[in-house]
């Protein structure tokens, strides 16, 4: 659950906005405009400037209270790339004007047992007054500009274009993080689901080294696209008999999916050989679940694996890989008018790959006056250092 606090990004009229949301206003899934101030910026936080932002399924789920009620308004968005616009006193690692993207995780503690071992996505500590998501009590990225700490942002590598760069931030490392820490060059790997997570699982597994099969309920419409990039074969996902012949042919089964039928989920299982595993990405909604066959689990030592995003070194490891090998996802480009057709296709799953919007846009003086404030500000710093 979110549980934003609006009163923390008082709405004001435009001309005195430091930023423009799109906000969820209630649980329709509609989205408003909502001009805002930012809280006091903190001594570790960076005010990004965003130029794309991207769309995922959980901000779906998030607008529509499908997993606990949320508070309205409310601003998803956990896909971020743009130019940094204002840092805080203790802020070193970033310079005002520099590229940087965000991604699902705000804060942690790097106290805890899991901080320490270098699972910082799996924080345990206490971190109130702050929050561990992006979007968790604070405004998330749907907007022309979001306010984080220092922690949540990375560098990008310069050979990945910019547009491309937030859908990586949450689909990429999704898949990334548990292929990172499951598989091995020469695994057979099966990936259920190939839309804005699946196809982003099948160029990272390939450029492991794994063989792949690409599992699809469009086969004739995504193959040839699939076997370019990369997968070894592609096969249905919603065809039993055809699914019961590849029983026990593979490593690990990446299932990018949200099932919620037991003969589906089981037959995804059971292509796993024995002794391998499901790794288990795609989020349902609450109360969604298949049920499970644990004598088969059991029988065949099979295991599932939960996965969620990444952590930091996750992160800059998944953003160096995407450059290294080349892997980008495939977008559909929308405009800040049209965030509303943008949403509506990620939450009916009508998207092929990925949506991202173009926050620059956004139609008022409001952009051009903030970008020429940046440029004084890099002006002053670049004195500064002189």
């Amino acid at each position: 659950m979110a549980n934003q606090d609006a009163s923390m990004y008082p709405k004001v009229e435009i001309n005195e906005a430091e930023a423009v949301a799109k906000a969820f206003s209630d649980k329709s899934g509609k989205m408003v405009d909502y001009p805002f101030k930012f809280p006091e910026m903190k001594p570790y936080e960076v005010r990004i400037r965003i130029l794309f932002t991207g769309l995922c399924h959980s901000d779906a789920s998030l607008g529509k209270s499908e997993w606990g009620n949320e508070n309205y308004p409310l601003v998803a968005g956990h896909e971020i790339v743009g130019v940094v616009e204002k840092i805080g006193n203790n802020v070193s690692k970033f310079q005002v004007g520099e590229r940087i993207a965000a991604g699902p995780i705000r804060f942690y503690c790097e106290n805890c047992e899991n901080c320490k071992k270098g699972d910082n996505q799996l924080c345990m500590g206490k971190l109130e007054p702050e929050a561990m998501r992006i979007f968790q009590g604070h405004f998330g990225g749907f907007a022309t500009h979001v306010q984080v700490p220092d922690k949540a942002c990375f560098k990008v590598p310069e050979s990945l274009p910019t547009e491309a760069v937030a859908p990586l931030m949450c689909a990429g490392i999704t898949v990334f993080a548990p292929l990172k820490r499951f598989v091995k060059p020469g695994d057979a790997v099966g990936i259920i689901g190939t839309g804005g997570l699946g196809h982003l699982a099948v160029q990272y597994a390939k450029a492991m080294g794994c063989t792949v099969t690409a599992f699809t309920s469009k086969v004739a419409e995504k193959k040839d696209e699939l076997m370019k990039l990369g997968a070894d074969q592609v096969c249905s996902s919603v065809d039993l008999e055809e699914l019961k012949k590849l029983e026990g042919t593979q490593n690990y089964v990446m299932n990018c999916l949200t099932v919620k039928n037991d003969k589906q989920f089981m037959s995804y299982v059971s292509l796993c050989k024995r002794g391998g595993g499901v790794l288990q990405v795609g989020a349902p909604a609450s109360g969604q679940l298949p049920h499970l066959d644990l004598l088969k689990l059991a029988n065949d030592q099979i295991s599932i694996y939960g996965s969620q995003v990444g952590s930091s070194q996750d992160t800059i490891d998944m953003l160096e890989f995407s450059a290294k090998h080349k892997i980008l996802p495939k977008i559909e480009v929308f405009q800040w008018n049209d965030w509303q057709t943008a949403f509506d296709k990620c939450s009916q799953s009508k998207a092929k790959f990925r949506c991202v919007i173009d926050c620059c846009t956004f139609p008022h003086k409001f952009r051009e006056e903030q970008q020429q404030g940046l440029k004084q500000q890099q002006h002053q710093q670049q004195q500064q250092q002189q």
